[in-house]
């Protein structure tokens, strides 16, 4: 495990540095201090590598969303906590290096096999929480749906559209479209 740690931890530095397509497993090796046969009995390619770091990068959103939900008791606050907190998560990581939106999406199919399942486990997550609203009457519509809505409105707040914008303005346009969706969720 110690080993498998070590060349993460390397592949991380040199693909937040240079990227996928610039970051060949020997390089990993090299920046790892190991043989390139060590990285490729921890690893079966760089792919698995890739997937490994951005599933990591992925939890560390839903960590952050599951934290901020839990803090809260309605439904809407709780939505609206968990959107904060994803963007939060999303512009820390961001900040991580040239390429950091890249281990976060991008056209590799690593990269994007990690994404799809955060995408689905972040969609669940909301629905709970979107469910348990309209349970308790503060909230309308079909769960999935509402989730699915509500994410789709949020895409130009992830990666890698959000990595573009980097101006300082960005949380507050997020507050506005964040109170926009979720006055529409709220019943009536």
């Amino acid at each position: 495990m110690e080993r498998q740690h070590q060349i993460l931890e390397a592949a991380k530095r040199l693909l937040l540095r240079y990227g996928p397509g610039k970051t060949t497993v020997a390089d990993i090796a090299r920046e790892a201090g190991v043989g390139v046969g060590s990285v490729y009995l921890e690893f079966k390619s760089k792919d698995e590598i890739l997937v490994a770091l951005s599933s990591h990068r992925y939890h560390h959103v839903l960590d952050a969303m599951r934290a901020a939900a839990a803090a809260e008791q309605d439904a809407a606050c709780r939505l609206g906590a968990m959107l904060a907190a994803r963007l939060e998560a999303f512009l820390r990581l961001a900040d991580d290096g040239d390429h950091a939106s890249e281990l976060l999406h991008c056209y590799c199919p690593a990269v994007e096999a990690a994404w799809r399942e955060f995408t689905a486990t972040e969609q669940r997550l909301v629905a709970q929480v979107i469910a348990d609203g309209v349970e308790r009457g503060t909230l309308a519509g079909d769960p999935a749906t509402q989730a699915e809505t509500l994410l789709a409105a949020c895409a130009t707040l992830s990666p890698p559209l959000l990595c573009k914008r980097r101006s300082p303005d960005v949380r507050e346009r997020a507050a506005r479209l964040h109170r926009l969706l979720l006055d529409g969720l709220r019943a009536r």
